[in-house]
């Protein structure tokens, strides 16, 4: 289930004196001075008799970033959407959320498509191909609108005191540039594609979040990577259910499980689009399909929030989804280490004793700390596939919340040129990371008189870095980093996935940063 919401954006490049022939439902219009004196917008602005320029004037007041104007005689566009620009000291954050937002727009207005200038104004450093790339992803991921588990007769929903569209109107986008060469159009076409590729992947990973838990159990989540296949073949899935894992001695990642009737699965794609000599790039993926805490139980406040707790596996499956679309020439390995943890007489008690793959034992103090009991198995068995590096993601610590907020993904690494890229992925994208320390000092916290390793310590002091310190453990024989997502995976107010952070692994992977 790959989930791309429209069918298509394309690139139209256009000479002078034709954009009023564009037949559209809505045209958008970024209005800065190079707009309004380019011949495009004096050929729709003398089409519309001067109304178009003096409207731009209204949506230049700070107070009116946009100007909605109805049909105009003599352009085909039904309507036009005047927008104040941004300018290159803008953050790209701000980039981000201004073309999401225009496609919810379009969204309410019922729009099947939408046509949108290249204002050719773009943040300090970038260029056009970066400019459209981020358009494409942003209108393709700002499209979405869950409505799978919705009545299907329902068109409209109340939110607060605004009714909005519950479903997606919006199917076709074009990204109007002019006069560019051949060689040019053929770079536009590449970063239009690359856009929103990334952009189905941020979706995908949100989908796969947002599913009720009874809807995204670890065999169906199962079912639907399998499937992924069929689209795209290159994409190689295997999974192992829970008589493999046993047979691999996964202790740790089995206790998780213990209480559920649902078994888990780790799932495990392959994208081979490189050279067979070159060492994949391993991303490993927290994938609790639901996390009540097992018998260290949660309150019942926001725990339907818990069936995001599978989105480091969602996004491993987006970034996966969003290569095999593109055809990227790399090499990657993806593991999802699906689970539920539930509270049952079967379930692990804190104060158990069970031993990892890797044959450290661990005694499981509190059972609500089980992302990091399945990502250890997980990150021993990535160990061979010889990884270049390793990366894993996980909706770990509520502490990384109250450290960072929802604004950055935190990261830990025993590798800095590896966190180092990360966070450059993150700054280039918008989709941002911040590096916490992790340092010796923080590994006492693993310790116990009852085995190898505890899955808690350290009290309430830096949650996060001893959750990292934990898994540290298991990845001490390759280049690893640990992204604890808990607090940008997910929105709580209003909710949904967020997709994140898709866009900032992509970036680092097509870019090819690692080498």
């Amino acid at each position: 289930m790959v989930y791309r919401v429209l069918n298509n954006i394309a690139l139209k490049n256009v000479n002078n004196n034709i954009i009023s022939n564009i037949s559209t439902d809505l045209l958008v219009i970024p209005v800065n001075k190079k707009v309004t004196s380019s011949s495009e917008f004096k050929e729709l602005d003398k089409k519309s008799k001067g109304y178009l320029l003096k409207s731009s004037k209204d949506a230049l007041n700070p107070g009116n970033q946009n100007h909605l104007v109805s049909a105009l005689e003599g352009i085909k566009a039904k309507k036009i959407l005047l927008m104040q620009d941004l300018n290159e000291k803008d953050d790209i954050y701000l980039w981000l959320n201004k073309y999401k937002h225009i496609a919810k727009v379009a969204n309410s207005m019922n729009c099947k498509s939408m046509a949108i200038l290249d204002g050719q104004c773009y943040p300090k450093g970038k260029d056009q191909s970066w400019f459209l790339e981020m358009i494409s992803r942003s209108i393709e991921s700002g499209a979405y609108i869950f409505s799978t588990t919705k009545n299907k007769t329902a068109k409209t929903e109340k939110i607060g005191k605004q009714v909005v569209s519950s479903q997606v109107s919006l199917k076709n986008v074009s990204i109007i540039t002019s006069k560019l060469s051949s060689t040019e159009i053929k770079k536009a076409k590449t970063a239009i594609l690359r856009g929103f590729s990334v952009g189905e992947g941020v979706n995908t990973a949100k989908h796969l979040g947002d599913l009720p838990a009874n809807h995204a159990t670890p065999k169906l989540i199962e079912k639907i990577v399998k499937n992924t296949t069929k689209q795209y073949s290159g994409l190689k899935v295997k999974t192992l259910n829970e008589k493999d894992l046993a047979k691999l001695k996964m202790g740790s990642y089995l206790s998780v499980s213990k209480g559920s009737d649902e078994p888990p699965r780790m799932i495990i794609i392959e994208y081979k689009g490189g050279n067979k000599s070159e060492k994949p790039l391993a991303l490993v993926g927290k994938g609790i399909t639901f996390d009540t805490g097992g018998i260290s139980i949660k309150p019942s406040s926001g725990m339907d929030e818990m069936k995001w707790d599978m989105c480091g596996a969602g996004t491993v499956f987006g970034v996966m989804c969003s290569l095999a679309r593109i055809k990227a020439n790399v090499n990657v390995v993806g593991i999802m280490a699906c689970a539920e943890n539930m509270p049952s007489a079967r379930a692990t008690k804190p104060g158990d004793v069970v031993t990892s793959m890797s044959g450290q034992t661990i005694e499981v103090l509190n059972t609500d700390a089980e992302g990091r009991l399945v990502l250890a198995d997980a990150l021993t068995y990535v160990g061979r596939y010889n990884p270049s590096y390793v990366i894993d993601m996980a909706t770990l610590t509520g502490a990384v919340v109250i450290a960072l907020g929802s604004h950055a993904s935190g990261v830990m690494a025993n590798n800095q040129f590896l966190a180092d890229k990360i966070i450059e992925s993150g700054e280039e994208t918008g989709d941002r990371a911040w590096q916490l320390p992790l340092w010796n000092e923080y590994k006492s916290c693993t310790k116990t008189n009852f085995a190898d390793l505890a899955n808690i310590g350290g009290g309430r002091e830096a949650g996060t870095i001893h959750a990292a310190a934990f898994l540290s453990k298991f990845a001490e024989d390759y280049k690893w980093a640990h992204m604890d997502i808990a607090a940008s995976a997910w929105s709580s107010s209003p909710k949904g996935g967020t997709g994140r952070p898709v866009s900032l692994i992509c970036d680092l992977i097509l870019n090819k940063k690692l080498k």
